[in-house]
């Protein structure tokens, strides 16, 4: 999962939607309705009066995505699929209904589900201390896991207090790690040791290692390497023809994968990173796979599957409700405006994937793309899928009421619940904005004198008598009050989004001084916002946030680490010299990390610094 916003969910070269369309279906309702959406994508709010549909060809060129492949399911079978784009602009392949995308972190549940076979088969055990069943590689014991254990169904429900988030894969042709050197943060492996550091069952904490982990503890228990688990067990009695967990694909498969991309529309490095982190990521298939895979789901839990149990379809889709409502055993689960939905999300380099389907109604839709920005139109298609076929309401209509300059003025400002979710409202002669601290800009459209719509995500904003508080109203009826900030009010982020890095950095350490525990200044958040600005290429904000983070610990090899990594992407490798050889200096005073990735930070800064120095 890359990142969370309000809403909770989850260079086009040359798209020619008529040649490039691959139909599935020849039925007319379902050609109909697939034109109907590719010429509709939809807003979360329409506009009276004004122009609300786009094409999906018009939203892949601006968003310089080359190609978007799609699969509807309903009344439990997959009505239409259909691939539009490119999907590798360095040869410019076609993509096809049968191109293969990247799933990222779909590959989990589909993954999930062998686990829970194994289970039902007696070959690992749901409950048990995971170390039970690892004989290759041991999770190491501490005083945490000594008071509650490691269990495969904490680590599939990301409640099992793991460390490490996600994987970035590694580069076509790299040295690859064997699993248990990534659990080990050990050298080749690009990312730190797996460990446990929260009480395991007390906590959701979204955990690619926990789930590395149990891609060994399978391994170990079925004696089969897991690409050949999952075929066995999932992929080929599903019909998932087109899917594969192999790492790198094999020749024979590689001519009709497609390329990854890059936010400006570029082939990634290698053209497709290899992910040795199968079950967290490493899953290449299509949409009309995946949603064979969810339609099957959809069967075992009305007990009409011949092959998947109404107990393992429950399990995974019955929220761990104790330790977080939002997700079950492998799968997320979501509330609508009129439905319960399923379903998961899933990003590797140079590609993103959404899939989502109705808990007992038989429908759904998977969209994929070869694009670090698919995302961005991913919410636009299952909207216009779901008005489509009846799923859900229409959109809501405003009509936008005509405020002179003075009342837009009004709303300029900036607006928090104390120093945290701060976000700026801006305005010029006809138009207001809100923006969050390094997010992007979406407009609010004025319904009334003190009524204000966020028209990306259908959040109203109500200003309260005295213009000092605003209440947000979000889509499904809760409300938060944010007040005005004064113009002498600082909040550090937004002076650090402005660009005043100096006083920024001030107003951090005199909050760290006051109020040490406050999130504002967590270090792990400053980090990944930092490295999400990096990721985007916007290395001049990335650099800033990373080098507060520095200034705030200066201790931590980690923040040297990431900072040094932003430098070496902007270019500047003296700088990324002098922050590796200043994070080698820190290790000593870091008496947080643990032992073991403080090892791997180290290997990586005398590695960057090696290559640095030639260059």
């Amino acid at each position: 999962m890359r990142r969370l916003a309000w809403t909770l969910i989850p260079l086009l070269m040359a798209c020619n939607t008529t040649h490039q369309r691959t139909v599935a279906s020849t039925m007319p309702r379902a050609d109909d309705s697939a034109a109907r959406v590719e010429s509709g994508l939809l807003p979360a709010v329409l506009i009276k009066g004004e122009p609300h549909r786009w094409t999906l060809a018009e939203h892949m060129r601006e968003y310089r995505i080359p190609a978007v492949s799609i699969a509807v399911f309903n009344n439990y079978r997959v009505e239409w699929a259909r691939a539009y784009g490119i999907a590798d602009v360095a040869t410019g392949a076609p993509a096809t209904v049968d191109t293969l995308f990247q799933a990222g972190s779909i590959s989990k549940p589909v993954a999930a589900m062998a686990a829970l076979m194994a289970v039902a088969h007696g070959a690992i055990a749901l409950d048990a201390p995971i170390n039970d069943a690892l004989t290759t590689w041991k999770l190491p014991e501490n005083e945490l896991t000594r008071t509650a254990p490691v269990t495969l169904r904490r680590m599939l429900s990301h409640t099992a207090g793991t460390t490490v988030h996600g994987f970035p894969g590694y580069v076509a042709g790299a040295p690859l790690p064997t699993l248990p050197q990534v659990l080990d943060g050990q050298p080749p492996a690009n990312t730190p040791s797996v460990r446990v550091d929260l009480a395991p069952g007390t906590k959701f904490r979204y955990s690619g290692g926990g789930i590395t982990i149990m891609q060994q503890a399978l391994v170990d228990r079925l004696g089969k390497p897991f690409p050949a688990i999952l075929h066995d067990s999932v992929l080929s009695p599903i019909g998932m023809s087109h899917s594969t967990y192999e790492q790198p694909l094999p020749a024979a498969t590689v001519g009709a994968a497609a390329a990854g991309h890059d936010p400006e529309g570029k082939v990634i490095e290698g053209k497709r990173n290899v992910y040795p982190e199968m079950a967290a990521a490493g899953l290449w298939t299509t949409p009309t796979d995946l949603a064979r895979f969810f339609i099957e789901l959809q069967l075992a839990r009305a007990g009409r599957s011949t092959h998947v149990s109404r107990e393992i379809a429950t399990e995974m889709t019955t929220p761990v409700a104790e330790v977080f409502p939002g997700y079950g055993v492998g799968l997320g689960t979501f509330i609508s405006k009129t439905e319960h939905t399923f379903g998961h999300n899933g990003a590797d380099e140079g590609f993103e994937s959404l899939a989502v389907a109705s808990l007992d109604r038989g429908y759904g839709v998977v969209v994929m793309a070869n694009s670090n920005n698919g995302n961005q139109i991913f919410e636009e298609i299952v909207r216009a899928v779901a008005v489509e076929y009846g799923w859900d309401k229409q959109p809501p209509t405003i009509a936008r009421a005509a405020l002179g300059p003075d009342r837009l003025a009004r709303w300029k400002g900036r607006f928090a619940t104390g120093t945290l979710e701060p976000f700026t409202v801006s305005s010029d002669a006809n138009r207001l904005e809100m923006r969050r601290p390094f997010g992007e800009a979406s407009e609010l459209v004025p319904i009334g004198d003190n009524e204000l719509v966020d028209t990306s995500h259908d959040i109203r904003l109500r200003m309260e008598e005295g213009g000092r508080e605003i209440t947000l109203t979000f889509p499904h009826g809760e409300t938060r009050k944010v007040s005005r900030l004064a113009d002498d009010v600082r909040i550090p982020i937004l002076e650090l989004d402005d660009g005043h890095y100096d006083e920024a950095l001030v107003d951090y350490q005199k909050l760290q001084h006051a109020t040490p525990n406050s999130p504002a200044l967590d270090e792990q958040f400053l980090n990944w916002i930092g490295l999400e600005q990096l990721w985007r290429k916007r290395y001049d904000k990335a650099i800033a946030l990373l080098r507060v983070n520095v200034a705030l610990y200066p201790d931590s090899m980690n923040t040297y680490d990431s900072l040094g990594e932003a430098y070496v992407r902007a270019g500047e490798h003296a700088k990324a010299i002098a922050t590796f050889e200043a994070g080698l200096a820190a290790m000593p005073r870091d008496k947080n990390a643990p032992a073991r990735f403080k090892e791997q930070l180290e290997h990586n800064a005398k590695k960057r610094l090696a290559e640095l120095r030639i260059h």
